[in-house]
């Protein structure tokens, strides 16, 4: 067969050289005109070619993978959308879409996101969830396709939302099971009521931050009772922006880590390594300045009033710096060792560094993650080996 196709091709190639040659005139390989016209020929058929080493394919390519690489911040219910909007406020996150998610209509008219999703329209008619997490939970499931269709293809899920009432505590746990589902890394922030909001309202709490534990890679409890022991004369408002901090310094602190470029890399996969079973985290950002910037930087990271955990048994830590040139091996030391002294023994712990050239060269800034720190508000089934953990 294969003796056959040559002998048939070479003899079409025969016969096409005979109809084009003039035996008075033979074709002159190496006129000039002849191999310029040659040359272009060739030249355009390289230039079409992609190079997969060429610097600009390579960004190219580069360009679109971190455009495949995205993160959404979810707000649920009220509290969870009243977050957002503080993030819309205070100029947006770079790298990160923002979603408000709520069955009151009016509300979510009022606040600032990328994105909206007016969930159980059928069932509550735009009016809310009325305290009712059974509610808040039907109205999501009423709205799951479009839940699916929002958080499909994302890398990192951040939800925030407030427990206790009926939104949020229903439709929070059951959009981050969704964002599971779809493949996502689901980092919760929460928050839980004031003890002065009663009983039942704190049993409700706790109910749904079961669920949404069972539900999120890591979870960040915030109680507004720390608000109290934190400053009690802190106007209402401002502490409400106080708590909101921990979601923003936890988004800001992940997207820089996923989507900023650093001399010394944490990517993405690490962070997922870190989260990806982590149960209660702690995200902090700190700054420093002056002569012992980096001790400052670190311990503000670390020193958040309105947290309360427990690093000792920390499975693994992510530890990000960005300073000018001129910070010294000396204070990286000094602040990643501020971390490993704390944490488990043999827990993974990963550091990056980012160079920025415009930051002041007396200012450092650190973002720190802590995974699987034990929490007053949420017991383990079972305990587990940090050996048994890193086995899974």
């Amino acid at each position: 067969m294969t003796q056959q196709h040559n002998e048939n091709h070479q003899y079409k190639y025969q016969e096409s050289y005979k109809d084009n040659y003039d035996s008075n005139n033979p074709p002159d390989t190496f006129k000039s005109s002849n191999a310029d016209k040659e040359l272009e020929q060739f030249l355009q058929k390289r230039d079409t070619n992609s190079d997969k080493f060429d610097s600009q394919e390579a960004n190219s390519f580069i360009q679109r993978v971190l455009r495949n690489n995205r993160i959404l911040a979810i707000g649920v219910g009220g509290a969870g959308s009243n977050a957002i909007n503080n993030i819309m406020m205070r100029g947006g996150i770079v790298g990160a879409t923002t979603v408000a998610i709520n069955t009151d209509a009016r509300h979510l008219l009022s606040v600032k996101a990328t994105k909206k999703l007016l969930i159980g329209r059928e069932l509550t008619n735009g009016t809310g969830a009325g305290n009712d997490p059974n509610i808040g939970r039907a109205a999501a499931e009423e709205n799951e396709d479009d839940i699916r269709d929002l958080v499909r293809g994302n890398d990192l899920v951040f939800i925030a939302c407030g427990l206790g009432k009926g939104t949020g505590t229903g439709g929070a746990p059951f959009v981050a099971k969704i964002a599971q589902e779809e493949g996502c890394l689901v980092v919760s922030v929460c928050i839980l009521p004031f003890a002065s909001e009663g009983k039942a309202k704190m049993e409700t709490a706790s109910q749904g931050l079961e669920e949404l534990n069972e539900h999120s890679n890591t979870i960040i409890v915030v109680s507004n009772e720390m608000l109290l022991m934190y400053d009690p004369e802190l106007p209402l408002w401002d502490a409400f922006k106080i708590a909101d901090d921990v979601l923003i310094n936890a988004v800001i602190g992940l997207t820089e880590l996923v989507v900023l470029p650093a001399r010394v890399n944490v990517d993405f996969a690490d962070t997922k390594k870190i989260l990806r079973r982590s149960g209660p985290a702690v995200i902090g950002v700190g700054n420093g300045k002056g002569e012992k910037r980096a001790i400052q930087a670190i311990t503000d990271a670390l020193s958040n009033p309105l947290i309360d955990v427990d690093i000792s048994t920390s499975t693994g830590a992510l530890v990000n710096i960005k300073a000018n040139r001129n910070i010294a091996m000396t204070e990286v030391d000094a602040i990643t060792t501020m971390i490993t002294d704390q944490i488990h023994p043999k827990a993974e712990f990963v550091w990056g560094c980012n160079i920025d050239e415009t930051m002041p060269d007396d200012e450092v800034s650190v973002t720190v993650v802590i995974a699987e720190v034990r929490s007053p508000y949420l017991f383990k089934s079972e305990e587990m080996t940090i050996d048994a953990l890193w086995a899974e």
